[in-house]
């Protein structure tokens, strides 16, 4: 079991080893998200386990991932930003954490390359660029 008290990124580092040793979204795997993450770790397992990660291709260069959270539809960028309250919240006002569930849900599922890939035009990507500037 990896020690709790460790900063985000040092579990983060920890777990994407086990995560690469175990390969798959285990049962083992699982709990230790959870015991790491508790109710974030839950929250992202739930959404890994029901599909609702998204990565949306442009072109070889250029993709967007997309989560369905509980409040909506937010885009990620890297591993480094959501668009939900949370992030804007906890991470990038108080500084209390260092990433939300859907971002643990990214770093996760690009690791295992479990997400849904969909190739999207110019045209649907510029109208996400679009919802997202007139939000």
């Amino acid at each position: 079991m990896i020690n709790p008290s460790l900063s985000d990124n040092e579990k983060l580092a920890k777990l994407i080893k086990l995560i690469k040793e175990e390969g798959t979204l285990s049962e083992i795997t699982e709990n230790e998200i959870i015991s790491l993450f508790e109710s974030r770790g839950e929250k992202a397992v739930k959404a890994l386990r029901e599909n609702r990660l998204h990565k949306l291709i442009l072109n070889e260069r250029v993709a967007i991932w997309e989560i369905e959270g509980t409040g909506g539809n937010y885009i990620l960028i890297d591993n480094n930003y959501c668009e939900c309250k949370d992030f804007q919240i906890r991470v990038l006002s108080r500084g209390e954490k260092t990433l939300c569930y859907h971002l643990l849900a990214k770093v996760i599922g690009e690791e295992l390359q479990h997400y849904n890939l969909k190739k999207i035009s110019d045209e649907d990507y510029n109208q996400i660029i679009r919802d997202k500037i007139s939000e």
